[in-house]
């Protein structure tokens, strides 16, 4: 699988606050501090047919091949780490060079590194969406096809890894790789070679020999590792979604095919309403499988489109039939609905122009769209992930979507009900 180039025009601007940035060349280092200059400092390590490459872990790599050998790596280490680490160092009669190496492999061995790659991520989801899909932003892809990604991009990194270190066993790592790994690579190419010293030296060296390797006999570290990396990506969504509070509100489902609506349950045993504290609060919720979904995988997508959010069951397929809008709806109004009696529902349903044997949770939503008790956040995701607004068709620009934030009069809260629950 080829690795996925970084465009460096995307970097104008890129900052990461607090953190200090490493490039290794050979036996070259240049150092960052100020990690507000981060896009211009990694911008400015390429050379003349060099490309941008990101690693599982977080580091980047600078390669003329498409990403099989590496001619440079940076890094970003955060600045009160890196400070302290120095100190300690500088106390010892070492270079600099030695230094930085022996922080570094600190750094990596405790997977201390500020993720580089995820944070250049969300930039490129946000210039991709702008150019080819401007209605549209994966908020958070889960599942086995996300995994199968990262188990290759892996592989891929420790085959690297792997052939560097043969050919040079003294040097200092820059991703951490299986005990095992590299004698694993000799042996397999002294059985493939046989007494042929040349074809022996070559499998040494060949990153699609050592690929095959690694997938054969570690592919259960390969899925553990991948794991690790997935886990803490999704970690990262649901910190940065705390903060859109869903508190007061239940969650309906809403069929974007058919336009039936279902409450969202947090306890198929006990039909407990998911009424999450936050939006992060929900997205772990449901990469957790505490939702019980239809599809057993807990393969899906969560996607901003169209000023919805969409809850993508069937991400791999482009007209998928499990796709749903994710409904925040204020549970005063949840509770009214509930106490109804029957005639009262056939009334409201009436009332609103609904087809008789509309069920009730076609009634609340209808009511909700009519009354505003709907959660709109839209606004709050394009502003945590910067991506440009365009719900009401009008928003041309983040500073454009913060104004009208700040415009907005406050929703007024409704009334609870009795909380008499008939379905």
């Amino acid at each position: 699988m080829a690795m996925r180039e970084i465009p460096i025009e995307i970097l104008e601007g890129f900052k990461v606050p607090d953190a200090v940035l490493l490039c290794r060349r050979g036996d070259t280092w240049t150092v960052e501090r100020d990690g507000l200059k981060a896009g211009a400092f990694i911008s400015g390590s390429l050379r003349d047919c060099e490309r941008l490459y990101p690693e599982p872990n977080g580091q980047l790599i600078l390669s003329r091949d498409g990403g099989d050998t590496v001619s440079a790596r940076i890094s970003a280490i955060s600045a009160k780490f890196f400070s302290v680490a120095e100190k300690i160092l500088g106390l010892r009669d070492i270079s600099a060079e030695e230094s930085y190496e022996m922080l570094l492999s600190k750094a990596v061995g405790s997977r201390s590194l500020v993720n580089l790659g995820n944070l250049i991520a969300t930039i490129m989801k946000a210039a991709e969406t702008a150019r080819i899909q401007p209605d549209r932003h994966i908020v958070l892809s889960h599942g086995t096809s996300r995994i199968q990604e990262l188990v290759e991009d892996i592989c891929n990194s420790w085959a690297r890894e792997a052939v560097s270190r043969i050919a040079k066993p003294s040097r200092f790592p820059d991703v951490e790789i299986p005990n095992g790994l590299t004698d694993e690579i000799l042996d397999s190419a002294l059985q493939r070679a046989g007494e042929d010293q040349a074809v022996y030296d070559d499998l040494r060296s060949d990153i699609e020999f050592a690929q095959g390797i690694i997938r054969a006999a570690f592919g259960k570290e390969l899925e553990s590792e991948a794991g690790f990396y997935d886990s803490s990506a999704t970690d990262n969504v649901c910190s940065m979604l705390e903060a859109i509070d869903t508190s007061g509100c239940i969650v309906i489902l809403k069929d974007s095919a058919s336009g039936v609506c279902d409450y969202l349950f947090s306890d198929t045993a006990s039909f407990t309403r998911a009424q999450p504290r936050n939006v992060g609060d929900f997205v772990a919720k449901l990469t957790d499988g505490r939702y019980g979904l239809g599809n057993d995988s807990q393969e899906f997508e969560l996607i901003l489109d169209g000023g919805k959010l969409i809850l993508d069951e069937t991400p791999g397929m482009a007209h998928g039939n499990m796709k749903f809008e994710v409904l925040f709806i204020v549970k005063s109004l949840s509770d009214k609905v509930i106490a109804l009696e029957n005639a009262e529902l056939s009334r409201e349903m009436s009332r609103l122009h609904m087809r008789r044997g509309s069920s009730a949770e076609d009634l609340l939503v209808r009511l909700a769209e009519t009354t505003g008790g709907i959660l709109n956040i839209e606004r709050d995701i394009c502003a945590i992930f910067g991506w440009e607004f365009t719900g009401n068709g009008r928003m041309e620009s983040l500073n454009d979507l913060m104004e009208a934030v700040d415009l907005e009069p406050m929703q007024p809260q409704r009334p609870a009900g009795s909380g008499k629950t008939r379905f």
